[in-house]
């Protein structure tokens, strides 16, 4: 997509996690999972939740998904999320 490369000038570096056809239990623990895995020299997970199918993830990531290392959470677009991360 051509924000991409936006993204990554405006926030730095990022993982990308597709969380596509998860039920939110599913995505809960791939969240977690990637937070805490995440790579040094990355501050920044794009989660993918998609709106086609249902606004049920999307609506889990942006009001509901609360975790202690994520400072931050942007609106890329409908389909798209940006969790900053606590370094």
């Amino acid at each position: 997509m051509a924000l991409d490369g936006f993204i990554e000038l405006e926030h730095g570096k990022y993982i990308t996690l597709d969380l596509h056809g998860m039920s939110v239990q599913d995505a809960y623990g791939e969240l977690i999972y990637a937070i805490n895995n995440l790579d040094a020299n990355c501050g920044s997970i794009l989660v993918v939740h998609g709106f086609n199918l249902g606004t049920t993830l999307k609506n889990y990531i942006r009001n509901q998904f609360v975790h202690s290392a994520v400072v931050e959470k942007i609106n890329i677009d409908a389909g798209r999320t940006l969790l900053k991360i606590k370094k």
